[in-house]
């Protein structure tokens, strides 16, 4: 007799920032859902089965990360427990100078106004996916032209600033960004102080990607775009001390690798 669910983790072990993709498959009729660390996953349907992204970020702290999934039956229960295990990754260290135009995007000027507009990065980042439309990107956004990694510890006059939440592409001014996979525009902003002009796009199933430093963007909030449809173009606007895209890439609220996700173009 088969068993009640059958659950598949494409990784077991990740390093920091990576992501494990699930797959449950079940032949029964019932509630399923999914708790990593006893906080709620989606669940979306994938060929005959169900999948979810689990990321982890450079903040995740290494040892071994719960899973439980759960089919509910009236009075009957299924629960298959399962766990990742994080690694720590090794980051570098990265030196950055700011041009004297750019130094009060990370001073203490206009302090209200830069956590207004972080606050609402965030929000829009941790709301819940209304709808499904990709889980895996099909293109990259623009040449793959990497000039800042992942995690990357950001230094400038001798102190330490944060460590880097995305990728950087080295590209130049006013080239297309495009979007690697269908989403819909959820924050699409101009003149943050750190961000400049960007784009938010809502994959469906926890899965946002984020566009900064544009010098114009071409799409406003609420549209539905394709795979390879023009988000902006690149640009040095905000936190930026010369033309390049920072993309970055959230699953659940979690900061993930982006070159993870962009490379990694099936889960199984």
């Amino acid at each position: 007799m088969a068993a009640p669910l059958e659950v598949q983790l494409s990784r077991d072990t990740l390093h920091q920032g990576e992501i494990c993709y699930l797959s449950v498959q079940t032949s029964e009729q019932g509630l399923l859902s999914l708790s990593y660390r006893g906080e709620p996953y989606p669940l979306i349907p994938w060929d005959d089965g169900f999948v979810s992204l689990i990321g982890t970020s450079y903040k995740t702290s290494a040892g071994r990360k719960s899973i439980r999934i759960t089919l509910s039956q009236g009075w009957n229960t299924e629960v298959f427990d399962t766990a990742i295990r994080v690694v720590p990754a090794e980051f570098r260290k990265s030196v950055i100078t700011l041009p004297s135009s750019k130094r009060g995007t990370i001073d203490t000027t206009r302090q209200r106004r830069k956590a207004e507009e972080y606050e609402a990065v965030v929000e829009a980042i941790n709301a819940p996916s209304e709808e499904y439309y990709a889980i895996l990107p099909e293109i990259f956004p623009c040449p793959k032209k990497i000039s800042g990694t992942y995690g990357d510890e950001r230094w400038t006059g001798g102190r330490k600033l944060w460590h880097h939440s995305g990728l950087d592409f080295a590209v130049p001014s006013g080239t297309p960004i495009l979007a690697p996979c269908p989403g819909k525009v959820v924050m699409a902003r101009d003149t943050f102080i750190r961000q400049g002009t960007f784009v938010i796009l809502d994959h469906g199933a926890g899965v946002k990607s984020l566009y900064y430093h544009m010098i114009e963007r071409n799409v406003d909030e609420g549209e539905v775009v394709q795979t390879g449809d023009t988000l902006g173009f690149v640009g040095s606007t905000g936190l930026a001390t010369g033309p390049h895209l920072h993309m970055s890439v959230y699953i659940n609220g979690i900061a993930v690798d982006p070159l993870f996700w962009l490379e990694r173009k099936e889960p199984f």
